[in-house]
């Protein structure tokens, strides 16, 4: 084989293996999964904060669930069998006027997404955000997960243990209570998000290692034959 003839085979291999590495990220990792619930009814009883459905209901039933992939929705929006129980508990004093407080870690939220489907976690610490605009108060609050204890997503997905929750609910202003200028109670509804990424399928792995044999594979047999070519013509 000629010298330019093996340069064309390294070049293939070359090619061949970066093609693979561009498609393959899309195949093997499944990027970031976003979990959007609405319907969600919360309470704080000064201490703690729970779900609280309106209705005495526990868990807390949910509205619809939306979930993506990459802004890519999966399927269609869950509406039935889905809820949320959510537990945060030792939450700092709120100020009345607004402001922030944390809460200890060791709380948890479990979703149902559907006949069967869950999804389990244990958070860490949560930053709270009491904002009163002019009346119209708003309850935000952020936490980390201390890892997922269960799940069973929809559509075979798999979320990893790197996950943020957040919820964005309005305050009933006839259910707010205060004492000595820190909030003692409320109840509050809006919506929440659980965000983390996806676990790549096996299969994807087990690709993305045969893709990179065979192109380093193919890589090595060019790279070898110029040394015999070269012992043939100075034998000759």
């Amino acid at each position: 084989m000629s010298l330019t003839a093996i340069k064309n085979v390294s070049f293939v291999a070359v090619a061949f293996g970066l093609s693979f590495v561009l498609i393959l990220p899309p195949l093997c990792f499944g990027g970031a999964i976003e979990i959007e619930f609405t319907g969600v009814d919360i309470s704080y009883n000064g201490t703690d904060i729970v779900d609280d459905d309106p209705f005495s209901g526990d868990p807390d039933p949910l509205t619809s669930v939306v979930i993506t992939t990459d802004n890519t929705m999966n399927g269609a929006v869950i509406t039935d069998f889905i809820s949320q129980n959510l537990y945060i508990p030792s939450v700092e004093p709120i100020p009345v006027g607004g402001g922030s407080a944390q809460t200890a870690a060791g709380g948890s939220l479990s979703l149902q997404l559907g006949t069967g489907n869950h999804l389990d976690l244990t958070l860490g610490k949560v930053d709270i955000n009491y904002i009163d605009f002019y009346g119209a108060v708003q309850f935000v609050f952020a936490a980390t997960v201390g890892g997922v204890s269960a799940q069973n997503l929809p559509y075979g997905l798999q979320i990893g243990q790197e996950l943020g929750v957040s919820f964005s609910t309005q305050v009933a202003a006839e259910s707010l209570t205060t004492s000595g200028g820190f909030v003692t109670g409320f109840t509050a509804a809006g919506t929440g998000e659980v965000e983390g990424p996806a676990i790549p399928e096996p299969t994807g792995f087990v690709l993305l290692m045969l893709v990179t044999a065979g192109a380093c594979s193919l890589r090595l047999k060019g790279a070898s034959r110029p040394v015999l070519n070269e012992g043939l013509r100075t034998n000759g």
